[in-house]
């Protein structure tokens, strides 16, 4: 079986997660069960210590976005 190698993200790129992470005011164990993940996934992510599926990056950013979009509705 074949591992797959995903992107690890940079240390500026991850610490731009982390600001939309804050400023949609959700914690790391808020958004890792609402995307079915473990906590250590985010925060791995966050850091820069293991690859990220683009797919799972790209769906992180669009519940950020949508969360600072209409928080304050």
């Amino acid at each position: 079986m074949m591992m797959r190698k995903y992107p690890v993200l940079t240390k500026e790129e991850g610490e731009e997660l982390r600001k939309m992470r804050k400023e949609a005011g959700i914690t790391i164990p808020q958004i890792a069960a609402y995307l079915h993940t473990y906590p250590s996934r985010i925060t791995e992510v966050e850091r820069g210590s293991k690859g990220v599926d683009p797919d799972f990056l790209e769906r992180l950013k669009k519940c950020y976005q949508l969360i600072i979009k209409y928080k304050d509705i």
